[in-house]
């Protein structure tokens, strides 16, 4: 070794503490701007939720007016015959204003599910999936026009989540099931659950319409994507809230690219444990339950 090279000092000596102190101090430094970061970031996403939330006010509001002036116009006394094309019209604007509805709502969904706070629970899964059956039923009815879809369900175990995200959830992926049939068809959809030994339940929704196409049972979650844009209405945020949904809570989903014959989506979500407490009881049943007895006609 050169004779001027200078030797390392001990561990004990004076030095090295001194650097041991500077590392400490670096390390604070690091870990001050790292909260820094993390406090404006959080800041950010709540004034972003909090404008989603307002400039979706401002969007509904004229959009509520001219719906209900569509509305008049449908009643309105215009003589007899009316003028050509005048129904098509009013129809039309019907249309743009429920596609503007449920594009806002999407958006607004899709861009406040990520930071809203949990509120997780023991959830009754067929009592939800009931709930949302008989409110889409309800819905079908009114509209009219198509048969009435056909969905049955096993008996589903309890899951720990939070009710508002879940039946959002489910409002998505049974709404898909039954919009996505070939026309004059009746939309036939089975909801499924099975409790693994690792604490996880993996539910399935299966349908029997259009399908998958080959090579998109990843891109479908993706933003804006529309596997169907010119057959089906939509937004393109659907499956996109419902993976945010998911992945908020803990679990993970995707489309079996196996299945034929209609489309499969999986997801899984965490079980009750015995910190949770029992939940709530579901009678046992041995086959599939017609969720709402009008849908099973």
């Amino acid at each position: 070794m050169p004779h001027n090279a200078e030797a390392p000092a001990p561990a004990g000596a004076p030095g090295a503490a001194d650097d041991v102190y500077a590392e400490l101090a670096r390390q604070r430094r690091r870990n001050a701007e790292l909260e820094r970061t993390v406090h404006e970031l959080t800041r950010s996403v709540r004034d972003l939720e909090a404008f989603s939330w307002e400039i979706s006010h401002d969007l509904k509001a004229p959009l509520v007016a001219v719906g209900g002036y569509a509305q008049l116009l449908t009643h309105l006394d215009v003589g007899w015959p009316r003028p050509a094309g005048y129904d098509e019209f009013v129809e039309e604007i019907n249309r743009g204003t429920d596609r503007m509805r449920r594009l806002i709502d999407d958006v607004l969904a899709y861009s406040t599910v990520r930071g809203a706070p949990l509120r997780r629970t023991t959830i009754d899964l067929g009592a939800l999936v009931d709930d949302v059956v008989a409110d889409q039923a309800a819905d079908a009815s009114l509209r009219g026009g198509r048969p009435l879809p056909h969905i049955t369900r096993d008996d589903l175990p309890a899951v720990h989540g939070d009710h508002g995200m879940l039946r959002r959830l489910f409002e998505n992926l049974l709404g898909n099931a039954v919009k996505y049939v070939r026309p004059g068809e009746t939309a036939r959809v089975h909801v499924t659950a099975r409790a693994g030994d690792d604490g996880v339940v993996h539910i399935e929704v299966t349908d029997a319409g259009v399908g998958i196409p080959e090579g998109q049972h990843e891109a479908i979650f993706d933003e804006l994507h529309r596997a169907h844009p010119d057959a089906y209405a939509g937004t393109g945020l659907g499956l996109a809230i419902c993976r945010r949904i998911v992945q908020r809570l803990g679990g993970a989903i995707g489309a079996d690219p196996r299945f034929r014959g209609g489309a499969r989506i999986w997801f899984t979500l965490s079980a009750v444990s015995a910190e949770d407490g029992p939940g709530p009881t579901a009678p046992r049943e041995t086959g599939p339950v017609p969720v709402a007895a009008e849908l099973a006609s």
